[in-house]
């Protein structure tokens, strides 16, 4: 890969760091092209929240207007389970939006043939948890989803019950007039707290929940977003994060020095999202049992800036009363 021009950008996967990363090579002048194997009216498996601020920030640079799609803004956050006994946190930016609409207008437009792996082009992995192109890597730590959208909740705002031993979260985000409810879990079992609820739709997949950034890439293929690990392990917020890397390899490429691009892309993944590492290393811990682990009491300050980069406001003295209580 190192040593290579490339006559054309090939982007598998439009998901929306995909498409993100599409409009702006687009934009740019680059000669690139798109595939995606979804077909139209796709219900996308994905908890639907994420920071306004944030994400506002990416979509304005592709010509999107990132409010047309809110649908609910979080006021109150419970956060319960696990020591929470229904702590209220507020809100510094989560909001859930209509991502099946927004990505399907970003997309329109946009010509698509498969992706053919040919001496001169340049792949890009955005397929996700599939690392269709990528492919698999040791380490790759997965826990399975099941999502309801549904028109009622138990909880009225945004809600988080945190499931014992560390093993995931079930959520509820409302969705308008409807509500978006799931949980993320090493275990099948966890899946009773969705199915209670009446379903309008239904989806499961897995989540990534260990970044993979040792592994981002071979010869002329480069991985962004989930397939890469850019979820946090802490929230399993992967909207923005993904297009912030989709940003960072559009600006490598943008430098027109393809020599070495895959390295220096590496290294700036792992200046923005290293600490997720340490994340990862915190949830393993709570789930050995050892949560007052020193990584774990080291790791506050990185706790508490990727749930406030999801939009949640937490500080960290009463975060730590709370478990030394």
């Amino acid at each position: 890969m190192d040593n290579k021009n490339y006559n054309r950008i090939k982007i598998a996967g439009l998901g929306i760091s995909g498409i993100y990363l599409y409009r702006r090579l687009k934009d740019e002048g680059f000669d690139v092209c798109a595939f995606d194997p979804k077909k139209r009216g796709y219900y996308i498996p994905c908890g639907y929240a994420t920071n306004e601020f944030n994400i506002s920030r990416y979509m304005s640079k592709i010509n999107i207007e990132f409010s047309d799609y809110v649908l609910s803004r979080a006021d109150d956050i419970t956060f319960s389970g696990n020591k929470f006994d229904g702590r209220i946190l507020k809100s510094s930016g989560l909001c859930t939006f209509d991502k099946n609409r927004l990505e399907e207008n970003a997309a329109a437009g946009i010509p698509m043939s498969p992706i053919r792996q040919e001496e001169g082009d340049l792949i890009i992995d955005a397929t996700g948890i599939s690392r269709a192109y990528i492919g698999p890597s040791a380490g790759d730590l997965q826990y399975r989803t099941l999502e309801y959208l549904t028109t009622y909740s138990d909880y009225k705002d945004f809600y988080f019950y945190f499931l014992p031993e560390g093993r995931g979260y079930f959520w509820s985000f409302p969705l308008g007039k409807e509500f978006h409810i799931g949980v993320g879990s090493l275990s099948s079992e966890d899946f009773s707290l969705v199915r209670k609820y009446r379903k309008i739709k239904i989806a499961t997949r897995n989540i990534r929940m260990a970044p993979l950034f040792n592994n981002m890439g071979k010869e002329n293929i480069i991985g962004i977003g989930e397939a890469i690990g850019t979820v946090s392990p802490i929230t399993g917020e992967g909207i923005v994060p993904s297009l912030e890397s989709a940003e960072i390899l559009f600006n490598c490429l943008k430098a027109g020095d393809v020599t070495g691009i895959l390295a220096e892309y590496r290294k700036l993944i792992n200046q923005k999202f290293g600490y997720y590492n340490k994340l990862a290393s915190v949830v393993m811990n709570i789930q050995r049992g050892n949560i007052m682990k020193p990584g774990n009491l080291l790791a506050l300050k990185d706790i508490k800036k990727t749930i406030n980069e999801f939009g949640i406001k937490l500080e960290i003295m009463p975060f730590l009363r709370h478990f030394l209580s």
